[in-house]
């Protein structure tokens, strides 16, 4: 392999837009265990220049959910990104031990995943969106596998 324009050195994390943080926190909280890291209000020049919105405003949450950070973003009135695939971001992912057992429990506590856990290419997964119909895809890798990397043979078990 070449060696890349970009030298990463790790992944840093997933930023998701929201229209109600409260609303949002609640769900993260309650359904993946959201450990709030920091939570700050956002204005001034340098939001402007990331969001191209003069008086742009906002607040933002990170938090941890399975040792990655996870950043809620709430910036005012925005559009809904389009369900389904698509081009650009579609879903988020989070591993677990016992598929069926956390879907079980998502029905139990009035959660409506998008489907019966499914199988492809031996993986198993099924969807769940947040309240502004983000997709969370929760799964379960062959042989007890936590991460992709470690799937295809290119991270420490």
């Amino acid at each position: 392999m070449a060696d890349p324009v970009v030298s990463v050195r790790a992944f840093s994390h997933v930023c998701v837009g929201v229209s109600d943080l409260e609303r949002s926190l609640d769900f993260y909280r309650r359904l993946l265990g959201f450990d709030v890291v920091f939570d700050v209000e956002l204005d001034g020049s340098p939001l402007e220049a990331v969001t191209g919105t003069a008086g742009a405003r906002g607040r933002m949450v990170g938090g941890l959910v399975g040792g990655v950070m996870l950043e809620l973003l709430a910036l005012g009135a925005t559009t809904r990104a389009p369900s389904g695939p698509h081009l650009g971001y579609t879903n988020m992912s989070f591993t677990v031990r016992d598929l069926d057992a956390v879907h079980g429990r998502l029905v139990d506590e009035g959660y409506a995943p998008a489907q019966p856990p499914v199988d492809i290419g031996g993986v198993r997964m099924f969807f769940v969106q947040d309240p502004d119909g983000t997709p969370i895809e929760l799964i379960e890798y062959p042989n007890g596998e936590r991460t992709s990397a470690e799937l295809w043979g290119r991270g420490a078990s």
